[in-house]
């Protein structure tokens, strides 16, 4: 409560007191004294004289009224051009179709087999038709249907090694149904007949048939939609092993020449627009042809324009907060900052002259704009010229006559999960052997499992040799030679040479070279005899496991029947290694391009990956990726190398 001098009985004393003079040193500072506990009035920031917002406009030359008007509704046609056809390359003609409704495109360009390289799975698969016959009362079924399709489950070749493998082979194998067997069987019957007959073989009676056909029937149907199973072992028909990714093509028909998007390096399991470019199949200038493939009825109500917006958006209304993470009047830019002066000025001048109209329209497809007339809130309608989507415009490929003009590639855009590794490979230059090398990470062990192939690797030693013979009352051996001779130094057997050969068809002057996958062969001592010591019995053992692995290519003995050697040339385990894994892995010849393997090297890796499409559909299926590896590896690998 404000008090006077004078009902308070105090006289000045000077008159600097009763009315002091402005000053820099000192402040003061005004508080409110409500009578209310409501600060409603205070936040409504009421100004009692409306010039001063009239002046505050005039100002900021509101009353100018350059852009007074505002959009408030537009037409809008857009001709699209659907994508027909999956391609494996531009100039092919024929390829497989996308009809509405298709999977989407990683999926289908990545996709392989499934069942076939994970045996688990298969098992597992097989077990959820078991539940179901039981849970229906027909366990009998199951039963028979396990002897009649039995899943198998091989025994791994080094049960320390994969001891997933093992684990998996000594609980589920032939103890599940073979469900891709059993699937392909009851597919391939052509009627009802057959599949009673079927049925009839299981051990069906009359009274459980119609349930025991109905079950089946809806056990297929979720075993095809529960992943994406290739046809053909191996990688998907679109993966080209030379390059280490995959290269396909996309194809529009129309009334006019055909439309080639070509994603001839997809490597890192994400596919848009910028993906692919113009292939030379399109012969026609301009954009793609004008007959409307998805017509565009005209609304019921017209879409309304809406103002762009952007994190970080300054206010446009007095008394309102803005966002404190964002504050452009506080960047800074040079004469040069040519885009930062252009962000800026869009952001604090010209933002509010930005509106968005909303469309939907399907996938995969091309699109132009045909017409766009906007309506502004003064009833004056004016027509938009086509400005094109040039940010988006498809680059060439060399051979392609012109660009499309004015048009936009509507990719279907997948998020996809990513499961761990099933295989994984590192190509790393080794500059001291001036060598490539492929290093088997993990590969898929006897159940489908991912399993450690450095560890492995261990148990197929290098450095593993005889023991000397022991013999009694024997005097010392002497110290040995002053020097110690290597031909060749030991290398991991999980590493995987490329030699540099001719590349096919390159000329003295045009030369060009591959790298071609090859085998590093060690020589071991087999000597029948001295190997039956009991001193050098786990040599033996270790012989034996290299004779067992599939991978493990010998050359048989060499030598005399007292000093015998043998040779063992390890081969790569996995499939991203592989030219061909359908042939003997002896005979397959792996030949990458040099250019493709820089010096930071690359990873390689198959993996399980899970996506939902716009329909809802769950999708499964295993993919291919390429992503820049760590740089440089060394080998260690050493041609006559002399001890002391």
């Amino acid at each position: 409560m404000p008090i006077s001098l004078t009902a308070a009985r105090i006289s000045v004393v000077s008159a600097l007191i009763a009315q002091p003079e402005p000053s820099h040193t000192t402040w003061s500072r005004l508080e409110p004294l409500p009578t209310s506990d409501d600060v409603a009035d205070s936040l409504q920031a009421r100004i009692a004289d409306p010039l001063w917002m009239l002046a505050r406009q005039w100002q900021f030359n509101e009353f100018q009224g350059e852009d007074a008007g505002s959009p408030i509704a537009a037409a809008l046609a857009v001709a699209g051009l659907p994508v027909s056809s999956l391609l494996p390359r531009a100039d092919a003609l024929d390829g497989t179709p996308l009809p509405p409704g298709a999977a989407p495109l990683e999926a289908l360009v990545e996709h392989e087999q499934v069942f076939q390289v994970h045996p688990k799975l298969n098992a597992q698969a097989g077990q959820q038709l078991m539940r179901s016959l039981r849970a229906a009362g027909l366990g009998t079924l199951a039963q028979a249907l396990r002897k009649q399709f039995p899943a198998p489950l091989p025994a791994p070749d080094d049960a320390a090694a994969d001891n997933a493998g093992f684990v998996w082979h000594t609980l589920l194998d032939q103890r599940a149904i073979h469900a891709q067997a059993l699937a392909q069987a009851f597919g391939a019957l052509p009627d009802r007949a057959a599949e009673e007959a079927f049925g009839s073989i299981a051990g069906a009676s009359i009274a459980q048939m119609d349930a025991f056909l109905a079950l089946l029937h809806h056990w297929v149907d979720w075993l095809a939609e529960f992943a994406l199973d290739g046809t053909a072992p191996g990688a998907s028909p679109y993966w080209k092993p030379e390059r280490l990714e995959y290269s396909f093509a996309l194809g529009a028909q129309g009334d006019g020449a055909p439309v080639r998007l070509v994603a001839d390096e997809y490597t890192d399991g994400r596919l848009d627009w910028h993906s692919f470019t113009l292939g030379a199949a399109h012969a026609d200038a301009g954009g793609p042809d004008q007959t409307v493939s998805y017509p565009t009825q005209p609304p019921k109500h017209l879409p309304l324009p809406t103002t762009a917006r952007y994190p970080g958006m300054p206010a446009d209304r007095y008394w309102e907060f803005e966002d404190g993470r964002v504050n452009f009047g506080m960047l800074g830019a040079a004469k040069s900052d040519l885009a930062r002066l252009a962000v800026l000025e869009y952001a604090l001048v010209f933002s509010n002259d930005w509106f968005t109209l909303p469309l939907t329209l399907p996938t995969n497809a091309l699109y132009t704009v045909q017409k766009l007339d906007v309506r502004d809130n003064f009833g004056i309608t004016l027509a938009i010229p086509a400005a094109g989507w040039n940010m988006f415009e498809l680059s060439l490929q060399p051979g392609a006559p012109q660009r499309l003009d004015n048009t936009l590639y509507l990719c279907p855009a997948l998020h996809s999960l990513e499961g761990p590794p099933l295989e994984h490979v590192m190509l790393v230059r080794d500059e001291m052997a001036n060598m490539v090398w492929g290093i088997e990470k993990r590969v898929q062990g006897s159940s489908g499992e991912p399993i450690d192939r450095k560890f492995e690797s261990t148990r197929l030693s290098t450095t593993q040799t005889l023991r000397p013979t022991v013999i009694a009352d024997a005097p010392p051996a002497s110290a040995g030679a002053l020097l110690q001779y290597t031909l060749q130094t030991p290398v991991a057997a999980h590493w995987v040479p490329f030699l540099p050969v001719k590349k096919q068809g390159a000329d003295v002057l045009h030369w060009s070279i591959q790298l071609q996958r090859g085998v590093v062969t060690h020589h071991y001592q087999t000597t029948p005899a001295r190997m039956a010591e009991p001193v050098n019995a786990s040599y033996s053992a270790f012989i034996q496991r290299l004779r067992d692995n599939a991978f493990v290519e010998t050359t048989g003995a060499l030598g005399t029947e007292d000093h015998q050697l043998e040779g063992f040339m390890f081969h790569p385990r996995g499939s991203l290694l592989r030219q061909d894994p359908n042939v003997d892995v002896k005979t397959d010849f792996l030949r990458i391009a040099e250019e493709e393997v820089p010096r930071d090297g690359i990873s390689l890796q198959r993996r399980f990956n899970y996506a939902r499409d716009s329909q809802g559909r769950a999708l499964l299926w295993i993919g291919r990726n390429k992503l820049v590896g760590r740089g440089e590896g060394a080998s260690g690998l050493k041609f006559d190398v002399v001890k002391a």
